[in-house]
């Protein structure tokens, strides 16, 4: 026969909190697990959790929260950087971090992520470029589509006006950030209504990940801007 024993709710959710608790690390998800168990039988769980926390003050997590959008968001940029290597073509002039604390950041984490210098055609040029990571496509009636904050392509044309330099969005989706199903780089002017579908992109703007390829995309780019403002 099967020794039963029974506890009490104290000690069962005493039990819950040292479950989540066991890797050094209270995840918001398991906050909500304690305070539904808690508020089922009328206690109150915000004290419990607070006591747990002030417990684990100190304490080295065995796990780290990942915010698997920004990680992804990161390792693109990354990847894009790694396109600049040919030092005879390229140089990297900055390069914005996303660094920020309780709401406060630096006002540069709005500026576009990589200011680049090129050399085409013995001309030094140089121009920006915002990553951007996302796991698939926007599905519309007719098409799929990649749709950009308005305030967001609103301040991004601003600053290109401002610094007469040209800004460009490297769009990837799917996999990781390191290894996406595809590359843009879309020039703010293909923007309609704040979104371009994948047809127009797939057709225009998408590239090998290659550092020539990259190359010789901005070079036919700046090709057709030049020829444009000579007319």
């Amino acid at each position: 026969m099967i020794n039963q024993k029974s506890i009490s709710i104290e000690e069962a959710l005493d039990w819950l909190v040292n479950v989540a608790a066991a890797d050094g690390l209270i995840t918001q998800s398991e906050r909500n697990a304690i305070k539904s168990f808690a508020d089922s039988y009328h206690m109150n769980a915000d004290d419990i959790i607070e006591k747990a926390s002030a417990a684990l003050s100190g304490v080295k997590p065995e796990v780290e929260i990942i915010d698997y959008k920004a990680k992804n968001g990161l390792l693109f940029e990354q990847l894009i950087a790694s396109f600049l290597k040919d030092k005879k073509r390229f140089s990297l002039l900055s390069w914005t971090g996303d660094k920020f604390i309780d709401g406060i950041y630096d006002q540069t984490n709005k500026d576009p992520d990589l200011h680049i210098q090129q050399i085409i055609n013995n001309q030094t040029i140089d121009y920006y470029v915002e990553c951007k990571w996302h796991h698939y496509w926007q599905r519309g009636e007719s098409d799929y589509f990649y749709e950009m904050r308005t305030e967001q392509l609103a301040r991004y044309r601003a600053f290109q006006r401002k610094n007469h330099r040209k800004v460009l969005i490297a769009y990837a989706y799917g996999r990781t950030g390191d290894n996406p199903r595809g590359i843009y780089l879309i020039p703010l002017n293909a923007f309609h209504n704040s979104r371009i579908t994948k047809r127009v992109a797939d057709s225009k703007y998408r590239i090998q990940p290659t550092g020539e390829a990259f190359a010789q995309y901005i070079e036919n780019y700046f090709s057709e801007v030049f020829s444009n403002r000579s007319k």
